[in-house]
C-alpha cells in the first residue's frame, strides 16, 4: 500500500517569519514579500505548459517580456507579476513537493488581513513540511527516486533561467524581470528554489551514483544582486564581492539582514576596491592601542621583556599569566608573569582593531583585565593538565619590539606555527564578532564570522589553518559577546537545508600538505583571494608557515619578491596551467611563471586540469604544444602587433597581447596603448621567440624567449608575457608584422623560468 505524507493546514505563529533560521541580531525589520496573485491561480496541472494554459507566451527577444497569446489583449504590469508569482512561487513550490509525495496547502504561504484581502506570502509553513517530509521519507515512493530527480533538476533549471533576467541581459533594449517584479519578489523565488534543491539533495540522501542528476542545478548570478542594497547600508565593496564568490542567494540575503557590527560602522571604506578592502590596514607611525569602550583611561602594563627576551633565546616559547583579582579595585593590581611549559590559550586577533603595540610590549590594563576574563571561560581540553590557570601567549605582549631585541623578534616569528600548534587553544578576538551573541542561529554566527575583519587577514589564515590540523578541529574558539563557540560547531556538516554554512568550511580547510599540488594552488587562491595585509611582505612568512617549512630562511630577505621565491623553492611541483594564469609574477631568474602574490586576485586562480609539473631553479617543466618563430617581421607601429602563418605571405593567426584592451579616461587610454607597444617590443628583441599553447582555446597563451635547446630536447625559456591568437582580418595584412612558424607538438619538454 502507497503511503503519501499528509500535511495538513499549518498556523502561522509569526506570519511574517520565513523558514529560514530567525536573525536574532536584524538590522532591519524581515520585509514583506508582496502577494501579487491568489496562490490557488497556480492550477496544478503541469509546469512547463501553465504559461500556455494561462494564454500567456515569453518572447525574450523583444521589450515587453510576457504577452498575451491574444495579441488583442495587452497585459498591465500588475497582471505580468501576478502571472509570474504564480508560476514560479507557488508552481515551483507545489511541484517539487509533489514530485516527493508531499501534499501542501498553498493557501499556507499567503497571510491575509482580516477582511481576507491578501497581504503577504510566507514561507514559514515549509519548516514543518520539510520537517515532516524528513521524518516519512521512508515510505514507499509513489514516483520513482530517479524521474523525480530528473524532473526537479529540470523545473529548477527553467526557474534560474527566467530569474537571471532580473538583470543579467545582453542587452539594455530586451526586458528584465526588474520591470515587473521587485528584488525582495524574485529573492523569495530564489530563496524557494535553493531550499527545494537542498531538500533534494539532503533530506532525500541520494545515493553518489544518482546525485548526478542534480548536478549543474544551482541559481548563480553575474553579480550580487543585493550588493546596492548592502552598500547602501555601509558594507565595503570588497565584501560584497566575497560573498558573492562565496555564498549562494540564501546566505546572500541573511547576510544583508544581519544588523551592520558597530565597530565597522565607523570604518570608511571609501577608499576600498572590489578586491581590497584598505580601512583595516595599519600604519605602525601612526598606530595607536586601544583602550575597552568603558574604559576613559588606564595606565599601561608593561611585560619583563628581558625575560621573555631569556626564553626566547632558550628556544622556549614565553607564556604570560595575567594575575589579576577581579575585584572592584579596577585594574591597579594587574601583573604580568612569564612562565613557560604550561597550558596556554593563544590570542588571535585584528590589529587594527587596537590590540597590537607597534612600540613596546605593553597593552592597557583594561585590555588585560577582558582577556583574562575572556582566558577564564575556556577550559583546557586536555584533562591531564592540572594547572590552576590557563596561561596567555599574544604577539602584542610576547614578540618583542625593541630595535636591540631585532634577532629575536625574527626568531619568534619563525617559530609562529610551532606557537599555534602547541597552544591548548586559539581564541579569535574581533570587535564586531564580541558584539554578538553565541546564542544565534548556526548560520548567523558562521555569516557574522565570514563577514568579519578576522577572517579578511593574512595571519589569521595561518592561525586558523593550524587550529585546523588539531584533531576534530576543536582547537579554534571564537570569542563572542556572551561566550565562545569552536569554530568546529558552526562548521560540522550541516543539517538544515539552507546550505550558506559550506562557505566557512570550504574557506578555512585545513591547507592539504599530501596529494594533488594542484589542489593545494586552488586552496590558497580560494582562501586568500579576499584577504589583505598591511605588509606584502609578510605573505611569504604566512604561507611558507601554513605549508610547514622553515620560516627563518624567508625572514633573511627583507625582499618581497625574493621571499616568494623562496616559499616557491619549498615546492617541488606546481600546476603546470600556472603558465597561463592572468597574474602578476615575480621577476626573479627561474621564478618568472610564479605569481606575485596570491592576494587580492581579480579572479580565482583556476586550475582545473589537475596536471603537476616539476620544478627546480631553472623553472617549471612543462610539456605543451607550441609555435616556434622562425623569422619576424616589425609591424608597420609599435602596437599594430603580428600575424603569424608557416607561409608568412598567407598568415591564419593574429597575435596581440593579452593585456587590457580599452580605458574609461584618457590616462588609461594612454597605459592601455604603452602596453601594447611593450609587447610588440618583446616580440623583436627577445631574441628566440615560441608561443607555448594553451589547451583551453579560449584562454592566453604564453610567450617566451628560449634561451637555449640541451640534448635531450628541453628547451629552457625565459618567460615573457602572456598573449592571444585570434583569426586574421584583412585589415590586420596592412599593419601587423609577419611572422613565420613552425608547428612543435606536445611532447616537447620546456623549463619556463
Amino acid at each position: 500500500m502507497h503511503h503519501k505524507t499528509n500535511i495538513m493546514a499549518v498556523q502561522v505563529e509569526n506570519p511574517l517569519k520565513w523558514h529560514l533560521p530567525d536573525v536574532l541580531e536584524p538590522g532591519d525589520p524581515l520585509p514583506e514579500i508582496p502577494c501579487l496573485c491568489e496562490p490557488n491561480h497556480y492550477d496544478k496541472e503541469g509546469f512547463f505548459d501553465f504559461p500556455t494554459r494561462q494564454g500567456w507566451f515569453f518572447n525574450f527577444a523583444g521589450s515587453s517580456g510576457p504577452e498575451r497569446i491574444n495579441r488583442d489583449e495587452v497585459p498591465s504590469s500588475a497582471q505580468k507579476g501576478a502571472f509570474l508569482q504564480s508560476w514560479l512561487f507557488f508552481g515551483t513550490m507545489y511541484e517539487v513537493f509533489r514530485l516527493l509525495d508531499v501534499e501542501i496547502e498553498l493557501e499556507d504561504c499567503v497571510i491575509r488581513d482580516q477582511d481576507g484581502t491578501r497581504r503577504c506570502v510566507t514561507t514559514y509553513p515549509l519548516r514543518k513540511y520539510f520537517a515532516n517530509f524528513t521524518q516519512n521519507e521512508k515510505c514507499r515512493r509513489k514516483i520513482p527516486r530517479r524521474v523525480a530527480l530528473t524532473d526537479i533538476a529540470k523545473i529548477l533549471k527553467h526557474v534560474d533561467w527566467i530569474v537571471r533576467r532580473y538583470s543579467d541581459t545582453f542587452s539594455p533594449r530586451t526586458w528584465m524581470l526588474s520591470e515587473t517584479l521587485s528584488l525582495d519578489i524574485v529573492i523569495s523565488i530564489l530563496i524557494l528554489g535553493e531550499s527545494l534543491l537542498n531538500m533534494a539533495r539532503l533530506a532525500e540522501r541520494i545515493p553518489d551514483n544518482d546525485q548526478s542528476m542534480l548536478w549543474g542545478v544551482g541559481f548563480a548570478w553575474a553579480r550580487n544582486p543585493l550588493e546596492q542594497r548592502m552598500l547602501g547600508a555601509g558594507w565595503c565593496i570588497s565584501t560584497t564581492a566575497m560573498l558573492h564568490t562565496l555564498l549562494d542567494a540564501t546566505g546572500l540575503y541573511y547576510a544583508s539582514r544581519l544588523r551592520f557590527p558597530s565597530y565597522s560602522s565607523r570604518q570608511s571604506h571609501s577608499n576600498c576596491t572590489a578586491q581590497q578592502c584598505f580601512a583595516n590596514h595599519v600604519d605602525e607611525s601612526t598606530y595607536q592601542t586601544q583602550h575597552i569602550e568603558q574604559c576613559r583611561g588606564c595606565e599601561h602594563i608593561s611585560i619583563d621583556v628581558e625575560k621573555v627576551a631569556e626564553v626566547i633565546a632558550q628556544g622556549k616559547t614565553p607564556i604570560v599569566y595575567i594575575n589579576y583579582p577581579d575585584t572592584d579595585s579596577g585594574y591597579s593590581d594587574i601583573q604580568l608573569e612569564v612562565v613557560t611549559s604550561t597550558p596556554y590559550i593563544a590570542i588571535s586577533h585584528v590589529w587594527a582593531q587596537g590590540l597590537g603595540n607597534a612600540h613596546a610590549n605593553s597593552l592597557p590594563s583594561c585590555q588585560l583585565a577582558k582577556i583574562k576574563r575572556m582566558v577564564s571561560g575556556i577550559h583546557p581540553m586536555n584533562s591531564e593538565h592540572s594547572a590552576p590557570q590557563l596561561g596567555v601567549w599574544m604577539d602584542t605582549l610576547c614578540i618583542p619590539v625593541a630595535p636591540h631585541l631585532k634577532a629575536l623578534r625574527k626568531l619568534s616569528i619563525a617559530r609562529l606555527e610551532e606557537t599555534y600548534r602547541n597552544a591548548e587553544q586559539i581564541l579569535v578576538v574581533d570587535k564586531d564578532l564580541m558584539g554578538a551573541s553565541r546564542l544565534a542561529s548556526r548560520i548567523e554566527k558562521a555569516t557574522r564570522l565570514l563577514c568579519s575583519a578576522w577572517m579578511r587577514r593574512l595571519w589569521t589564515y595561518q592561525e586558523a589553518v593550524v587550529s585546523n590540523l588539531h584533531p576534530n578541529c576543536e582547537k579554534l574558539q571564537i570569542q563572542f559577546s556572551d561566550g565562545p563557540v569552536t569554530f568546529h560547531s558552526l562548521c560540522t556538516n550541516p543539517t538544515s537545508l539552507c546550505h550558506s554554512e559550506m562557505a566557512i568550511n570550504s574557506l578555512l580547510l585545513a591547507l592539504p600538505l599530501t596529494g594533488s599540488v594542484s589542489f593545494m594552488f586552488s586552496t590558497l587562491s580560494r582562501a586568500l583571494r579576499y584577504r589583505t595585509t598591511s605588509r606584502q611582505s609578510d605573505e611569504a612568512i604566512c604561507l611558507t608557515a601554513v605549508l610547514g617549512h622553515d620560516v627563518s630562511k624567508v625572514i633573511a630577505t627583507n625582499n618581497t619578491e625574493e621571499r616568494m621565491a623562496i616559499f616557491y623553492s619549498f615546492i617541488d611541483s606546481v600546476p603546470a596551467e600556472i603558465i597561463f594564469q592572468k597574474t602578476p609574477r615575480l621577476q626573479i631568474g627561474g621564478y618568472r611563471w610564479a605569481p606575485l602574490s596570491f592576494l587580492q586576485q581579480t579572479t580565482q586562480i583556476a586550475v582545473t586540469k589537475g596536471l603537476d609539473a616539476p620544478r627546480d631553479a631553472h623553472g617549471v617543466y612543462v610539456n605543451f604544444p607550441a609555435l616556434q618563430f622562425l623569422s619576424i617581421g616589425a609591424p608597420k607601429n609599435l602596437g599594430n602587433h603580428f600575424v603569424l602563418g608557416e607561409d608568412p605571405e598567407n598568415p591564419t593567426i593574429r597575435l596581440s597581447s593579452a593585456g587590457a584592451k580599452s580605458g574609461r579616461t584618457d590616462e588609461e587610454w594612454r597605459r592601455v596603448v604603452r602596453g601594447w607597444e611593450e609587447f610588440d617590443r618583446a616580440v623583436l628583441k627577445s631574441g628566440e621567440i615560441a608561443l607555448i599553447l594553451n589547451p583551453d582555446p579560449i584562454c592566453p597563451d604564453a610567450l617566451v624567449s628560449v634561451l637555449r635547446k640541451e640534448p635531450d630536447g628541453t628547451r629552457y625559456c625565459r618567460f615573457l608575457c602572456l598573449a592571444e591568437t585570434s583569426t586574421v582580418h584583412a585589415t590586420s595584412l596592412e599593419v601587423c608584422g609577419r611572422v613565420a612558424i613552425a608547428k612543435i607538438d606536445a611532447g616537447a619538454t620546456w623549463c619556463v623560468g
